[in-house]
């Protein structure tokens, strides 16, 4: 058994460490050997300090690499014999194999999952060291894995199992564990929330300290509550362009997916999560506050995919995911009038924290269009309206009722103009601040009529770096989504002339109130008004 570090000579050799010492050289050692018993007392000290062994997967240090090859095994079930044996592992591969854990970072259960006849650290630049004082790189495993192999031959009343089938239980047990984790962190953040919930309840209804926090707070839980219920998943699913443009943007591109993280932000029913688990995602990672996620779980798992799909409840700025970084984010977080909602903050907020560099947004862009449209029966519906109702005059009403956004579904004969993009967001490089912008822009009519009304939808993309790509549009000439189109009402008609450009103007910014909310203001001309989207 070696109790410390053997030099490793056929990696010293290729190297050119081994040199001829001089006889004078040797007289020089000799002379410094000759100090006190305090001074090697020192030099023993040093050398028990360098020796120290870095955990191939933690932060755990050890004073000699055998003790941290047992912590592998037991701890991260990781078996360095075997897996020398397996793969057939001389002494230049595994110094390469060491260099390449170190640089790279692997957790076991994906080291388990590299094929014996693709191993990536087969090339040359992997013999150079990652960290040169690496007690692992001057290790003699050759002769370690000889004797533990010659002590497991002695006990008798060992199970003999094959080596893959004894990597199997290994990579199921670490899968098991993870997930076992993953339950006890839920546990205890359903503790944490039934806690506040009877602390909350211990102050009267009517003497309860009303907060700008705790206000804000029963807003964003509001929100989140409305997504607990089953008709607005069920109008999302039915869906077809919003459903059909991500599955055919994930799994058209199915090679930029294969065996990669993937993280979805806002989940919902896992749709999604699911369509990049049929691409061939590794690993995927789904996270929604609302309560449907406890279906998405069963749903998952009815599926077959809970060993791929990983579900967290709560918001993306609470949850402690992974430190490792995900190779692709998808969501649908797309409101009404885009930024209508105010998920996009959150998507930005997982692409700076979670995206490794070089990694894919689905969609990676957005524009917001706007356009002139001619419908007076929509105009008589919300705005006439209100001059005979049921024989008595409301008048007073139309100038709130004008104030609010409407969402419909226009047509596409109504329009009198050409659509302008007005706003573009580029996913992969804009900021939250984004989303509060005005644009100056001109919209030429293509008829003489009434204006009633301008009329917002927007696009997105998937197409940056992808071989199939996809544009999910909500225009009024597109097939109707469940996003229809925002109608903001003149408070009159307008008329124009064929030809005739009209000077316009828009705002739009988060309501400080509700930050999902927006606060819409638009100039048509020399027409103005202000609209809110809540």
């Amino acid at each position: 058994m070696n109790s410390a570090p053997v030099v490793n000579n056929c990696h010293l050799a290729e190297e050119g460490v081994i040199n001829h010492v001089s006889g004078t050289a040797m007289e020089e050692v000799e002379a410094e050997s000759s100090g006190s018993d305090e001074e090697w007392d020192g030099m023993d000290e040093e050398i028990n300090l360098s020796m120290q062994t870095l955990c191939l997967f933690c932060s755990e240090i050890f004073n000699n690499a055998e003790l941290m090859f047992e912590h592998c095994r037991s701890q991260h079930m990781f078996d360095i014999v075997g897996y020398c044996r397996r793969m057939g592992l001389n002494c230049i591969d595994y110094i390469k194999f060491i260099n390449y854990i170190r640089s790279h970072r692997l957790s076991s259960s994906e080291l388990m999952e590299i094929p014996k006849e693709a191993s990536p650290w087969s090339k040359d630049e992997y013999m150079k060291p990652y960290d040169a004082t690496d007690p692992l790189l001057t290790f003699d495993i050759e002769s370690f894995v000889q004797e533990k192999l010659a002590e497991r031959a002695d006990y008798d009343d060992t199970i003999t199992i094959s080596q893959s089938r004894f990597e199997a239980i290994l990579q199921k047990l670490h899968q098991k564990e993870m997930k076992l984790q993953n339950a006890y962190d839920r546990i205890d953040r359903m503790k944490e929330a039934a806690k506040n919930v009877l602390c909350n309840n211990d102050y009267p209804s009517d003497k309860r300290p009303c907060t700008e926090e705790r206000r804000m707070s029963n807003e964003e839980d509001s929100y989140f509550s409305t997504y607990d219920h089953f008709a607005i998943h069920h109008e999302m699913l039915q869906d077809k362009v919003r459903t059909l443009s991500y599955q055919d943007a994930i799994l058209k591109n199915s090679e930029i997916f294969h065996n990669k993280r993937v993280l979805d932000v806002g989940c919902g029913t896992a749709i999604l999560s699911m369509f990049a688990a049929k691409a061939g995602a590794s690993k995927v990672m789904g996270v929604d506050k609302s309560d449907v996620i406890f279906q998405a779980m069963d749903i998952v798992r009815e599926n077959g995919y809970d060993q791929v799909i990983d579900l967290f409840k709560g918001r993306i700025e609470d949850v402690p995911l992974p430190e490792e970084k995900v190779d692709i984010i998808v969501s649908e977080w797309m409101g009404y009038f885009l930024l209508f909602e105010g998920m996009l903050d959150s998507v930005l907020f997982a692409r700076d924290k979670f995206l490794a560099p070089g990694g894919y947004m689905f969609p990676d862009r957005c524009t917001l269009s706007l356009m002139a449209v001619c419908d007076l029966e929509k105009y008589n519906e919300y705005v006439n309206f209100w001059d005979n109702v049921y024989g008595f005059k409301m008048t007073a009403m139309k100038k709130d009722v004008i104030k609010e956004a409407n969402v419909e579904a226009v047509k596409a004969e109504v329009a009198c103009s050409e659509p302008v993009v007005v706003k573009e967001l580029d996913i992969m490089q804009c900021k939250a601040d984004d989303a509060d912008f005005s644009s100056v822009f001109d919209l030429v009519m293509n008829r003489t009529c009434s204006v009633t009304a301008i009329v917002g939808y927007f696009d997105s993309y998937f197409e940056r770096g992808l071989s199939h790509k996809v544009v999910l549009s909500t225009s009024p000439k597109s097939t109707s989504t469940h996003w229809k189109q925002t109608m903001f009402l003149l408070p009159n008609p307008v008329q124009v002339t064929e030809g005739e450009v009209v000077n316009c103007r828009l705002s739009c910014r988060k309501n400080r109130r509700d930050p999902r909310s927006l606060i819409v203001k638009l100039n048509f001309g020399k027409y103005h008004n202000q609209y809110y989207l809540s």
